[in-house]
């Protein structure tokens, strides 16, 4: 069985930040990013709190001056820890079980070195907002407390407390201290300042919350925790009748056992346990609003107004850290299920539930810390849902639970072609890909046959039949046509269609569509080791309709493709009988996982695919990439 080290990166050099995804960590209470230097963080989330924006910045004073160390830098990404390397100066970067920060820099040469520490840990509205909010306005909260510099926000109750090396003084702001400018007693940075000799190790540690009073833990207890956690998770996700989960899975080895392996990694960095919510984590903000959640959500409060129900004890977030963190999409929870009906039946169950509660008609999925809705509604939704029930009930055979459910299974009953909306409601990046598609009616009908099965409601397969014809006729020879409200027909060649098409209605299609859909992948969406989600022959390949960062979205356009649609492209073509050709492609989709986990999206560059940047559609880690996993189980086999 592969360790957690078999599975880390390589070491990564990259030459422009706009094309790098920066490595992020995880556990059960948050997340932190590394920054675009060798020892400053950003997005160090761990809910409540998030302090969004970069701190720790490291600098070298040489002669009057202070300079920064931020390159050229390496980089190499383990599950438990980031590591870097430039001009001599070695960290390592952990995060401790209950969400605090512990970082050694080692020393390969002495000189007079300063740890810069600044930014907000403030309460945020994580429903509302996609992107965490920024220090918004001018805030002065740093300050020295005894041994600690303590960052609090006037906002919210969020704090951060650090436990850093060498002598601190506050300042206004970094040029204040640059200009050798007075030190205040509160401001905006703290400067720790201490001599490194050859060889030496330092280390700060930080923790964050809304308690009156942080507690941060001894440096090496944290330290050695960090890998302890993450170690007895990976085992334990294999083990039957382990303490982590209600379930387990099966271990595959073979040839594309690391791809196995990081795929299953990919689903775990998004668990989560959800914090029990206080009277001072209800105080919320975004930009100049304030939220108070009064304590706990229940079902009679104004969640119920919202669409809500009870805070999750545990749940799976949908990835990050640049944006929502602590949300769920239900377009994720399809990728997940079938993982978690193995691995956490009890959790998924918790879920869908969830799920439910919420309006599906208007948002996206839930936010896990208040159980209340979150963002507008896709048009996946409907089929999604049923997908998702259908995986459950798959795999566990567990029946009873989706009969208890039925009769809000059946509001999602979609008999006939259905408009799906606009293109704000489908992928938000191609605008021409909008209303009646081939991909969401074709999962509506498998939802349909599957809710059929489960009530012996035969009415509902044979809906489920003629919609799957309906579907077979939208076909243009290789790509499918959406039809407009006006009942005009326009061809996209995009994946979508492909995956959904191929996988929910596969023995509909007649042998001549199977040859024509793959030929028209093989020609225009794959690459040797991915795949592009839209066809660069297709007229919105890049819209210019669309602000720069939309028309170069790796995810859903032709620069690249969403992460999880390989996987799902792969089990078409191995249902459709190209074996020898999934396992190739396959093989070259593994080595990827040399660059960390799978994330929102990779970006085809000249030289191959590479894992997309936040600049190009992307964040760092996403749970759709766990569909390796679940085309390897359900498809692939041992192979």
């Amino acid at each position: 069985m592969l360790t957690l080290d078999d599975l880390q990166s390589d070491w990564l050099a990259p030459r422009r930040e706009e094309d790098f995804a920066l490595p992020t960590i995880t556990n059960l209470r948050g997340m932190v990013q590394a920054a675009w230097d060798v020892a400053g963080v950003r997005n160090w989330i761990v809910p409540p709190t998030g302090l969004a924006t970069p701190t720790a910045w490291l600098y070298e004073r040489r002669g009057e001056r202070s300079r920064r160390l931020d390159g050229p830098v390496r980089f190499r990404w383990k599950v438990y820890e980031i590591e870097r390397e430039a001009d001599g100066v070695r960290t390592v970067t952990r995060l401790a079980p209950d969400g605090a920060l512990v970082q050694r820099i080692e020393f390969a040469r002495a000189g007079r070195f300063q740890l810069g520490i600044g930014g907000l840990a403030r309460t945020w509205q994580f429903t509302d907002y996609w992107n965490l909010v920024p220090e918004d306005v001018p805030d002065l909260g740093v300050a020295c407390d005894g041994e600690r510099v303590v960052l609090t926000d006037v906002k919210t109750f969020g704090r951060a407390d650090f436990v850093l090396p060498g002598s601190v003084r506050v300042f206004r702001d970094v040029a204040a201290w640059l200009e050798g400018r007075d030190p205040v007693e509160r401001g905006g940075v703290a400067i720790a300042e201490f001599e490194a000799r050859a060889g030496d190790v330092v280390t700060w540690t930080a923790a964050q919350g809304t308690q009156e009073r942080i507690d941060v833990p001894d440096a090496r207890a944290g330290w050695e925790s960090a890998r302890e956690e993450w170690e007895t998770t990976w085992r334990d996700a294999f083990r039957p009748g382990n303490a982590s989960f209600g379930g387990h899975l099966p271990y595959l080895r073979g040839p594309l056992e690391r791809l196995y392996a990081m795929s299953v990694l990919t689903l775990l960095l998004c668990r989560r346990t959800i914090p029990a919510p206080t009277a001072r984590s209800g105080i919320a903000t975004g930009g100049q609003c304030i939220w108070n959640f009064g304590g706990a959500p229940t079902p009679s409060s104004s969640t119920r107004a919202s669409g809500g129900g009870p805070p999750l004890g545990r749940a799976y977030v949908w990835g990050g850290p640049e944006g929502a963190p602590t949300t769920l999409f239900l377009w994720e929870l399809e990728f997940q299920a079938p993982l978690l009906a193995r691995l956490d039946p009890a959790v998924l169950r918790d879920l869908l539930e969830a799920m439910l509660r919420v309006d599906l008609a208007r948002h996206w999925g839930v936010e896990t810390l208040t159980g209340r809705g979150a963002g507008m509604a896709y048009g996946v939704n409907p089929g999604a849902i049923l997908s998702c029930f259908a995986d459950y009930v798959r795999i566990t055979g567990d029946r009873a639970f989706a009969l208890r459910h039925v009769e809000a299974l059946r509001g999602f009953a979609r008999p006939g072609l259905t408009d799906c909306g606009t293109y704000e409601n489908v992928l938000e990046c191609v605008p021409s890909y909008e209303h009646t598609l081939a991909a969401f009616n074709a999962l509506n009908a498998k939802g349909l046959r599957f809710l059929g099965e489960l009530t012996g409601d035969s009415a509902l397969t044979r809906a489920g039949d003629g919609l799957a014809r309906d579907v077979v006729g939208l076909y243009a020879s290789g790509p499918f046509a959406c039809v407009q409200p006006d009942g005009s027909r326009r061809v996209v060649r995009t994946v979508l269609d492909f995956n959904y098409v191929g996988l929910s209605i596969t023995q509909d299609l007649p042998a001549d569509v199977k040859r024509g859909m793959a030929e028209y992948f093989e020609r225009e969406l794959q690459t040797p080791d991915w795949l592009r989600a839209l066809s660069p022959h297709d007229p919105d390949a890049l819209t210019p309709s669309l602000p720069r960062f939309q028309r170069f979205r790796a995810d859903h356009q032709a620069t690249g493709s969403y992460d999880g649609w390989p996987a799902r492209a792969a089990a078409v073509l191995w249902r459709f009988g190209e074996r020898e050709k999934v396992l190739r492609w396959l093989a070259a989709i593994q080595e990827l996982t040399r660059e960390g986990p799978f994330g929102q999206a990779h970006f085809i560059h000249a030289d191959g695919a590479r894992k997309a940047s936040f600049f190009n559609g992307n964040c760092y880690f996403e749970s759709a990439g766990c569909g390796f996993a679940t085309t390897l189980l359900d498809e692939v086999g041992h192979a």
